[in-house]
This record gives C-alpha cells, sequence and structure tokens, in this order.
C-alpha cells in the first residue's frame, strides 16, 4: 500500500512539473524508430544512462511511465515498468517484481517483440539472482545471449555474460564464473567508456577472490571503485565496498575489512540497498569475530540477522499477501455462485450444501496427506544431513591425522638434511685427515736416522710435510666447527620442541625491549669490533603490563633484534652511499585494546617468496653455517601458540623490513 501511495505522489508531482520527462535528443531518435526493437534499444541504453543517478532513478522512471501511460505507449510504457522492477528487486521486493516482470514478458511474447522479450528476460534474470535462485537467473541468461548476438547489442551482452559469472560466483563456483567474466569485460571495454566497464570488472574481481587470488582481484576492484565513484554509481560503490571487505576479511586484514563493511552499510543504508546492507552487517560481525570482540560482535551480529529475517518476512508477506489476494477472488465467485444457485435453483440447497461439505473434507484429506509427505521428506533430509555429518567428522579425523603425519614427515626431512650437510663435512675432512697422517708418516719413514736417536728431515721434505701438518690442523678446526653447528642444530630442536615451564608474570614490555635491544647491541659489538648502527626505541608510555612469560618474550626479542642489526650490517658492507644502518623498536596500545611490539629496520629487506616462508623450520636468509633457520620459527610459536598472540611481516627487498608482534592484554 506504501509502495503505491509513493508511486501516486511522485507520479502527481513530478507529472505537473516535467511534462517532458525524455530528453529532446532521445524524445526525436525514439519518435524516429521504425520498430519495436529500435526503440526498445534506445529507451535500455537511456535506462542503462539512468542508473548514474541511483537517488532520482525511481522518481525519473515513474515519471516516464506517467508519459508513455499519456501516449498510450504500450512498448515504452512496458520498456519502463521492466526496469521498474529490477529496481524493486535491488531494494529487496523480489516476489512482486518477478511477478510484474512475468507479466511485461508476457506483453513482449504477444507483440512478438523480441528485443522486449531479451531485455525483459535479462532484467528477471537478475531479479533471480538477486533472490538466490542462480541456476534459473544463469538459464535466462544464457537463453537470451543468441538474441543479443542478432542485434549486436554490446551492451546487453556485458550484462548477460556479467550476471552469468556473477551467478556462478554467488553458487560457490568462480572458476566457471571466470570465463563468463572476461567476457563480459571484453564487451565492456569495446564500447570505450568507463560506466559500461564498472560491473564487468567488478565481477571479474569477485571471481578472482573466490579463487583465493587477491594479488589478481585488487587491482580490478580499486579501477572499478574508480569508475563507479567518477560516474556517481551508488549501488555499483556498495558493491566495490563489500568486495574489498571480503576480501580483506579472507586476508585476515580485519582493520581494513571492518573499514569498508562500515561504508558499505553507511551508503547502503542511504540509498536502501538491502542485499548489500546485509553482506556489510555480515563480514562486519564476522570480522569482530575473528578479533574476538565480543560486544561488537553481539551487536552487528543482531543487526546482520535483523537485516535478513526483514528480507525474508518480505518475500514471506508479499508472497502471503498474493495468495490471500487469489484466494479472496476465488471466493467472491464461489458465492456469487451459491446466491444465483439458491435463488434459481432452491430444490438443490441440500445438494450444494453436501457438496460443499465434500470439497471442505477433500481439502482437509488432502492437506492431511500434503502434511504427511512434507512430514516424510523432513525426515528423509535429516537423515540424509545425520549420515553427511558422520561423514565429515570421520574424513575430519582423516585429514587431520594425514596433517599431523606430512608435518612429522617435513620435519623429519628438514632435520636429516640441516644435519647431513655438518656430518658431510666431518666425514670428509677426517677421511682427508687420515691419508694425510698416512703421507705424514710415510715421509718420516723415508728420513735417516741420526746418530743421537733421532731423524734427519732433507730440507725439501720438511716443507712438505709442514705442508701436510697445516692441512692436518686446518681439517681439525673444520671437524671441530661443523661439529658444533650439527650442535647447535639439535639444541635449537630442543628448544623448538621443549614444552615451556615458565610462570606468567605482568611484565612491563617497554623495560623488556629496551633491555634486550641494548643486550644484542652490546653482544654484537663484543663479537665485532667493526660492527656500528644506530638504534632508537618509540614507546607507548601509557602501556599496560602484559601477562607473559618474560623469559621466552625476550627470547623473542632478542631473535628479532639480532636479525635486524644483521640486516643492517650486511646491507653496511655494501658501502651505499648515504646509507645510515638503523634499527627501531617501538611498542603500542591499538585501539582493540592489544599491546603491539614493532622491530623494524633499513637493512636488505625480503622478496615475497622469502616472506612467504619465513616462518619456517630450517628455513633462513643467512649465508651457511651462520644461522640454523630455527630461531623466527620457535619466536612465531611462542607468540601464537604460547601466548594467544599474532606475528607478522612486512618489508621491501632492499629497503625495510618490520616484523610486528601482537599480544592479548589478558591471556586466554
Amino acid at each position: 500500500m506504501k509502495r503505491h501511495l509513493l508511486i501516486f505522489f511522485c507520479s502527481v508531482v513530478y507529472g505537473s512539473v516535467l511534462c517532458q520527462p525524455l530528453p529532446d535528443s532521445i524524445r526525436i531518435e525514439y519518435n524516429t524508430a521504425k520498430s519495436d526493437a529500435e526503440k526498445g534499444k534506445i529507451l535500455f541504453a537511456y535506462f542503462d544512462f539512468l542508473t548514474t543517478d541511483n537517488n532520482n532513478v525511481l522518481v525519473k522512471l515513474i515519471e516516464l511511465n506517467d508519459y508513455f501511460n499519456k501516449k498510450n505507449d504500450q512498448v515504452g510504457q512496458d520498456h519502463v515498468q521492466s526496469a521498474l522492477n529490477f529496481e524493486k528487486a535491488l531494494r529487496g521486493d523480489y516476489v512482486d517484481g518477478l511477478e510484474q516482470a512475468l507479466k511485461i514478458l508476457s506483453n513482449f511474447e504477444k507483440r512478438k517483440d523480441s528485443y522486449g522479450m531479451m531485455i525483459t528476460k535479462l532484467n528477471i534474470g537478475d531479479i533471480l539472482h538477486y533472490s538466490k535462485d542462480f541456476e534459473q537467473a544463469i538459464g535466462y541468461a544464457k537463453a537470451s545471449i543468441p538474441t543479443a548476438l542478432e542485434y549486436k547489442d554490446t551492451l546487453a551482452l556485458l550484462y548477460f555474460y556479467n550476471t552469468i559469472a556473477s551467478s556462478f560466483k554467488e553458487s560457490g563456483k568462480p572458476e566457471d564464473g571466470l570465463e563468463y567474466a572476461l567476457q563480459s569485460v571484453k564487451y565492456a571495454k569495446s564500447r570505450n567508456n568507463t560506466n559500461s566497464q564498472i560491473y564487468p570488472i567488478a565481477t571479474l574481481a569477485q571471481c578472482y577472490i573466490g579463487l583465493k587470488q587477491y594479488s589478481k582481484a585488487l587491482p580490478y576492484l580499486k579501477e572499478s571503485l574508480s569508475y563507479s565513484i567518477s560516474n556517481h554509481r551508488k549501488f555499483a560503490i556498495c558493491w566495490s565496498y563489500v568486495d574489498f571487505a571480503k576480501m580483506y576479511y579472507e586476508m585476515n586484514q580485519q582493520d581494513s575489512a571492518k573499514y569498508y563493511a562500515y561504508k558499505t552499510v553507511e551508503l547502503a543504508s542511504s540509498i536502501d540497498f538491502k542485499d548489500i546492507k546485509m553482506r556489510g552487517l555480515e563480514y562486519l560481525y564476522k570480522s569482530y569475530e575473528k578479533t574476538q570482540q565480543k560486544d561488537s560482535i553481539y551487536k552487528y551480529l543482531m543487526l546482520f540477522v535483523r537485516e535478513k529475517d526483514g528480507l525474508l518476512n518480505i518475500e514471506k508477506s508479499k508472497q502471503v499477501q498474493s495468495i490471500s489476494f487469489k484466494n479472496q477472488i476465488r471466493l467472491q465467485e464461489v458465492e456469487k455462485e451459491k446466491t444465483q444457485l439458491k435463488n434459481n435453483f432452491r430444490i438443490y440447497g441440500l445438494l450444494a450444501g453436501l457438496g460443499i461439505l465434500s470439497i471442505f473434507g477433500i481439502i482437509l484429506y488432502r492437506n492431511n496427506r500434503q502434511k504427511r509427505k512434507a512430514n516424510a521428506v523432513l525426515q528423509e533430509q535429516k537423515d540424509k544431513i545425520q549420515n553427511t555429518l558422520s561423514q565429515l567428522k570421520s574424513t575430519q579425523a582423516q585429514l587431520i591425522q594425514s596433517e599431523k603425519l606430512a608435518s612429522l614427515g617435513e620435519l623429519t626431512a628438514g632435520i636429516a638434511h640441516e644435519i647431513q650437510n655438518p656430518l658431510n663435512f666431518v666425514n670428509n675432512f677426517s677421511e682427508l685427515s687420515v691419508d694425510l697422517a698416512k703421507e705424514l708418516k710415510e715421509e718420516i719413514d723415508k728420513s735417516q736416522l741420526a746418530p743421537d736417536g733421532g731423524i734427519i728431515i732433507a730440507k725439501k721434505d720438511k716443507k712438505y710435510i709442514d705442508e701436510i701438518l697445516g692441512d692436518l690442523s686446518q681439517n681439525q678446526s673444520k671437524i671441530n666447527q661443523h661439529g658444533k653447528r650439527a650442535s647447535d642444530i639439535v639444541k635449537g630442536m630442543l628448544e623448538h620442541s621443549r614444552t615451556s615451564t615458565g610462570e606468567r608474570t605482568l611484565t612491563d614490555i617497554n623495560k623488556l625491549a629496551d633491555e634486550y635491544l641494548r643486550l644484542s647491541y652490546h653482544g654484537l659489538r663484543a663479537k665485532d669490533k667493526d660492527f656500528n648502527a644506530d638504534y632508537q626505541t618509540d614507546f607507548d608510555e601509557n602501556l599496560p603490563k602484559v601477562e607473559v612469560i618474560s623469559q621466552d618474550m625476550g627470547r623473542v626479542l632478542l631473535n628479532l633484534i639480532n636479525n635486524a642489526f644483521w640486516a643492517v650490517n650486511e646491507r653496511n658492507k655494501k658501502e651505499e652511499t648515504g646509507y645510515e644502518p638503523k634499527v627501531t623498536v617501538s611498542t603500542q596500545l591499538t585501539a582493540n585494546s592489544q599491546v603491539l611490539i614493532a622491530v623494524k629496520d633499513n637493512g636488505t629487506g625480503m622478496t615475497e617468496d622469502v616472506k612467504a616462508k619465513i616462518f619456517q623450520p630450517f628455513f633462513t636468509t643467512k649465508p651457511t653455517g651462520q644461522g640454523t633457520g630455527l630461531g623466527l620459527s620457535l619466536a612465531y610459536d611462542i607468540v601464537t601458540k604460547g601466548h594467544g598472540g599474532t606475528m607478522e611481516v612486512e618489508s621491501v627487498e632492499e629497503a625495510w623490513t618490520t616484523f610486528i608482534i601482537i599480544l592479548p592484554i589478558k591471556t586466554i
């Protein structure tokens, strides 16, 4: 009722003010069109232009409907009604929009207007897509593509392919949607205007997000958002915001996910875009769930459920109203027939009553039978779900066991590989030492005995013997060095597997970080007098004490700071002009009431490949013999498993590296 009053009010006001809603150029082109198909093509392109102003599109479409109605132009009126039905669906009115669109389709079919049928099917497909009936949406779009090709309508083609791609993506098949998304982008690019490219590029980005290929999705998301803003497409801007929220949520960048989800809800609310508003609320509560902010989780979960229920209630209400209206008409007809029979055939009154009772009996019997069938179907579905759940639990247990075995195998292979290198050196140098000892004995045996019982060694032999002794000494040094490396690897593995027995105490993180920064610097200076680097601290004075195992957290900080000093020292060796090595340790209380510790250096930096593997056991960027590859792996386990925090790395090759630790103030 409210919708009809709104339409009536807008029609009266704007009909009196703007008697000519079509621009002159469009009106002249439309009036000179030679066929209904040409008229439809002109209106379709104009409607697409109208969507650049989402706030006024409904008002303009209502004006156009009144305009064509006064002109008694059924073709124009049907095209306007088709566009209006799609706008209803965007605002959550799926049932009424679909019913009206099917009626409009019937009008075009009666006139055999193939272009009008194609455009209405495009709108029906989009309405079905928004109401989550993706299979039928794909069917309508695919069936209409040949007609669009026949008319060489690139605008219709790009929207048909976009609907198919988006429906595949929404139904969990982004790999199938990718092919159609690329086709949609191809037709959009051929039109040489950014307005046509907004949705195809966005859908292509959505498919890459569905495939977890975020680096490919990001540039397309940015491009689509830029075009949406420059063309004032507010509905498209909403889609871009929610796509950013989804991508950053899946990438576990929750601050960014919340930012775009907020923007989605704000803009969608202002233009009454219920579907996207619901999605924005969904990512808000999910993101807060990831960061364990319970108050915000509850708040946005309730808003999401309310919005979702609101959409569902609208659908149910529309369906009930439609059924009730049809039933009232049927009852009125039955009552009319009964009155006529009563007046004209009173003699058959008893038979009519018996007939009515029979009808009620049949209805009751039919309802009872349908109820039994429905219960049987529900029981069957329940049994299937329970069987599926049992299978999933069994599969989950198998996957967990397989993952454990795979991790154990990977760890064993890593240990064997790392220890094998120093053992090979020990074995090789040992064999060389045995051979050198034999040669030394042979040289001594060749020497002559002196009268006093000693031996006389020729000058040339003495030189050779000295070389052998030098080689023997060097070999023993190498054996000792690689033996110690094997020992370090074993010691590191023992530390890696050791369960910490330290007690958690409230610790001043600023004081702990400052202590280990100075310990690291002076320790490195003691080992290498040529080492020199600048260091500084940037501590949050309001940082609260955190409940941690001080010894373990100190080990983490020492490892990160040592690595930072090593990186700046390596870059300093390259003697770059103007380069000054520097390490900064900072702390901060985040907006989520968590403690952030950052260790930053301006050293050698890392490539993307190195960043992906930096926390793996035995992976090291240091030269052979200078690192075991266990320090960062152990630090990562202490922070994440031992203290319930997170540890990340950000870096630019040949520029800088920052390790970021985030700790909860209260241990969980």
